[in-house]
């Protein structure tokens, strides 16, 4: 019996030490590949002041004359340093993306009542009537990652 009991407790010693070697797979770190952190940017709204309907939804577009200024306002958060703001424009949300603006860090403001920055970038609205175009922003951060682009309408008056 006591053979038994040896032999016994050897193998649950040798099972014991196989299964401490043993590293459980993590499904998530095969999942994400990060390159590190990105700003977001929760809205970008055109005009000098945040519009909403009567149902306090925010109007981000605005309808203009064609060839007038018009600011982009970009609001985000990052937790790492900035180093640029980059306006696309294209036809359509789809359509083929053409760069606007690019503007160095450092105009950007923090905005308490909101908790994150804001920075205004003036642009050229259409020089033809009734035209409408698809403005993108994006936010590059220091260490050259892209935040995902948001968009906005801007419409120029018939």
């Amino acid at each position: 019996m006591k053979k038994y009991i040896k032999g016994f407790l050897a193998v649950l010693a040798l099972l014991t030490t196989l299964t401490s070697c043993y590293k459980e797979p993590d499904l998530f770190e095969d999942l994400i590949d990060s390159k590190g952190k990105v700003a977001q940017i929760p809205v970008v709204w055109l005009g000098d002041t945040k519009v909403f309907n009567a149902g306090g939804v925010l109007q981000p577009g605005a309808t203009v004359n064609a060839g007038s200024q018009v600011k982009v306002n970009i609001e985000y958060t990052s937790e790492i340093g900035v180093k640029e703001f980059k306006i696309y424009s294209a036809p359509t949300a789809t359509g083929t993306q053409t760069l606007v603006s690019t503007t160095a860090a450092g105009a950007e403001k923090y905005d308490a009542e909101l908790r994150n920055y804001v920075i205004n970038i003036p642009i050229t609205a259409p020089a033809g009537k009734n035209a409408t175009v698809v403005l993108f922003a994006e936010v590059i951060t220091e260490n050259g990652l892209a935040s995902l682009q948001r968009n906005v309408t801007l419409r120029t008056n018939p």
